[in-house]
């Protein structure tokens, strides 16, 4: 399941997308229209960091099954992170593959 209805990070960069100036501008202009959520997520995500280094997030199996318990390790990318799952492993992951925790 790679769709909006369980992608954080898509939440967090459209609340962005209605709140940031030059944003609204963007998507206001008359021949323009509105950002395509994919690129308003890119361009959220050129700006701010959704998980932290040391964040609790669970993260999505390869065959979208369930959600595992990991930690961020560092972002190696826009659109990447380091996570170590609880037996040490690491892995890559992007923002369709993340979200925080419950407990968060």
């Amino acid at each position: 399941m790679r769709g909006t209805e369980a992608n954080y990070v898509a939440g967090l960069a459209m609340r962005w997308a209605r709140t940031d100036s030059m944003e609204q501008w963007v998507n206001s202009a008359p021949e323009g229209g509105r950002t395509p959520l994919d690129e308003t997520i890119l361009e959220y995500l050129g700006s701010h960091n959704p998980f932290p280094d040391e964040t609790a997030v669970e993260v999505l199996r390869g065959d979208g099954s369930t959600w595992e318990q990991a930690v961020i390790v560092e972002s190696v990318g826009v659109d990447e992170w380091t996570v170590e799952y609880e037996d040490g492993e690491k892995a890559w992951r992007d923002h369709h593959e993340l979200r925080p925790t419950a407990a968060n």
